[in-house]
């Protein structure tokens, strides 16, 4: 089933309406549209790429870093990254935008609407997990070692719990 279709089924299913534009000469499609998490308004896209046989998933908060930030938002980026499990990577764009990115390939496999539905939740739950820190960081003075501060002792305090039960 061509991943346009596959696209249009997981609109479908969610109920949105938004239409999903394709390309019959380069078998790309793509979905753009605005969702609403922690009462923000995100961008989200949606392509698939028959030709190289995959899904790629961009959301973007709707805040971007603000001058002087960047280097500290990759650090907690980075962080992210590597402490916690989701699905795709947070990056900074070039023009400070924050995005979360994932990509599947659908090489031998039967591409179906719950992969783009996986990808969203994975997408949906950093951004709820993570949302404070990384405003923090992007738009305020607050530093990346601050924030960092912070998730370590709420580490801690986890930690503490658990070996008290």
């Amino acid at each position: 089933m061509p991943l346009a279709n596959i696209i249009e089924e997981f609109v479908a299913d969610v109920e949105w309406g938004d239409p999903v534009e394709c390309d019959e000469e380069t078998g790309e499609s793509q979905l753009s549209t605005k969702i609403e998490i922690m009462n923000q308004s995100f961008m989200l896209y949606i392509e698939g790429d028959e030709k190289r046989e995959r899904f790629t998933l961009n959301l973007f908060a709707p805040f971007q870093v603000i001058e002087g930030k960047s280097i500290d938002a990759q650090m907690l980026f980075n962080f992210i990254n590597d402490s916690y499990y989701f699905s795709g990577r947070l990056s900074l764009t070039d023009e400070g935008g924050i995005r979360y990115k994932q990509v599947i390939d659908t090489d031998n496999l039967e591409p179906a609407a719950a992969m783009i539905h996986n990808m969203l939740a994975s997408a949906t739950a950093l951004f709820k997990y993570h949302i404070d820190a990384i405003a923090a960081v992007a738009m305020t003075s607050k530093t990346y070692e601050a924030v960092r501060k912070d998730y370590d002792k709420k580490a801690a305090l986890k930690a503490a719990r658990n070996q008290s039960e």
